[in-house]
């Protein structure tokens, strides 16, 4: 399979997962580093929902952060680039009709709301590790709130119009569970430890210092950026899927008890320990029950999203100015985000 087709896999599947789902974190901070207006925001947009504008700023802002996310450390092809650009405007797209599909209906986010989930978010972290991400150069953190306060009203409209509607049967449950089997064996398991940083020289630094012998625990306490430092870097099991693609394919194939070299994700820069490792076995229904209901939930979620959204933009009046923006001054995301525990559904 090509990156290019594996890209456009990944985006598709993110559009869907990301209007279901909460937004992560990581991407909200991301979102909201934005520097001092330029003339750029005085340039025509670069399409228009329903004489609403999406600007040139806001469109290369996006594409930005997708693609120091998508990149790696490669470099994308011009083919590759272009396939991202029209992903990242049909997010957009998709986004704006939403979000007038909210106004239509009157649906809005009080303060109690966003106080209540910035709240939740704060459990992830200590009260100092999460207030120095803002401030002295860091995230805005105004900002930050709008793009929480956006996603809110996003989530609060997709559960009125799409979620709200979709019901599960035991029947179909169990119908489900007999057509998907394989999926409900208990899969492999690792127990992992982590320390994560900010830098790669450093995290490089830290890897030397833990194959000379120093304790990995008491090290990952000292100078681990992830929440779970105070554990020891101890991230608990996991299955497959469960972390980034990067992070699954290194720590699957590590023996216990063995370092990992340095690892990059959107989080950070990683050396991993694995603690232990569970074998797969096979599932009644009755142990699954839940876990199926849940995924057919999704499943139905998912595929009337795809439609809601379909009817949305079928109705809507779009407007692109073609070709789309130049991309030759974009350069890779420069912030990473920080570390979080493994994501709320």
């Amino acid at each position: 399979m090509s990156r290019k087709t594996i890209t456009g896999m990944r985006l598709r599947r993110r559009r869907i997962q990301w209007a279901l789902q909460w937004i992560p974190v990581f991407f909200l901070l991301l979102v909201a580093c934005r520097g001092q207006e330029s003339p750029r925001s005085m340039a025509p947009p670069v399409a228009t929902v329903n004489g609403e504008q999406i600007g040139i700023e806001e469109f290369e802002k996006r594409l930005e952060k997708e693609t120091g996310l998508v990149k790696g450390e490669g470099t994308l092809k011009p083919e590759q680039m272009t396939s991202l650009k029209e992903e990242v405007l049909n997010h957009l797209i998709d986004e704006k009709v939403m979000l007038q599909r909210a106004g239509k209906l009157s649906l809005t986010v009080s303060d109690a709301e966003t106080e209540a989930r910035i709240g939740e978010i704060k459990k992830d972290y200590s009260t100092e590790s999460f207030e120095s991400l803002f401030g002295n150069g860091g995230i805005d953190y105004p900002a930050w709130k709008e793009a929480l306060q956006k996603r809110l009203l996003l989530e609060k409209v997709i559960v009125r119009d799409v979620n709200a509607k979709i019901q599960v049967t035991d029947g179909e449950a169990e119908h489900y569970f007999k057509n998907n089997r394989k999926t409900y064996v208990s899969a492999r398991r690792v127990r992992v430890a982590q320390i994560v940083i900010r830098d790669r020289d450093r995290a490089e630094g830290i890897l030397k210092r833990l194959k000379a012998g120093e304790d990995f625990g008491k090290l990952a306490r000292a100078v681990s950026i992830g929440p779970e430092a105070e554990r020891g870097g101890d991230l608990g099991f996991f299955e497959r899927g469960m972390m980034p693609e990067a992070i699954d394919r290194v720590v699957f194939s590590l023996p216990v008890g063995k370092l990992s070299s340095v690892v990059r994700s959107p989080y950070g820069f990683h050396v991993f320990k694995v603690l232990e490792k569970d074998a797969a076995r096979g599932r009644k229904f009755t142990e699954v029950k839940e876990w199926v209901r849940t995924d057919l939930q999704k499943a139905k979620e998912a595929e009337a999203y795809k439609h809601w959204i379909e009817g949305l933009r079928a109705t809507a009046v779009i407007q692109i100015k073609r070709p789309l923006p130049d991309d030759t001054a974009l350069q890779p995301a420069k912030k990473e985000a920080p570390p979080m525990a493994a994501e709320k559904h």
